[in-house]
């Protein structure tokens, strides 16, 4: 039998956000949000931030390399099937980096490092 030292705990991990978004219609209109990280110390296991914000099916991401690095933000319309990155039309490839982007967030986000932000109505 082996023993831990006291100053090791373990705990169950944390869950990740995406099992908890298994239910979700990403296309209900009367879905409005902002899922973000309650701090500014908290990233990602690569180092980067993410703010996810859903309204009607438009979406924004604001991508943040790592701490320090610039922003850069995606703007998907859901219903038309187009992206745009910093103001500017994306083409493919922007595509596959926001989708990337976002099911990594979805993945590895650990549910209580985040708060959804939800606008009053």
């Amino acid at each position: 039998m082996s023993f831990l030292p006291n100053s090791i705990i373990i705990r169950p991990s944390m869950p990740k956000l995406d099992n908890y978004l298994q239910s979700v219609d990403f296309q209900d209109k009367n879905f409005i949000g902002t899922v973000t990280f309650k701090s500014e110390e908290i990233a990602l296991p690569d180092g980067s931030k993410i703010a996810l914000g859903i309204d009607d099916g438009h979406w924004v991401l604001v991508y943040q390399k790592g701490s320090g690095a610039s922003f850069k933000v995606y703007r998907y319309n859901q219903l038309e099937n187009r992206i745009h990155v910093d103001q500017r039309p994306g083409g493919e490839k922007d595509m596959g980096e926001f989708k990337s982007h976002v099911n990594y967030f979805l993945r590895n986000a650990q549910v209580e490092d985040l708060v959804t932000l939800i606008p009053v109505r």
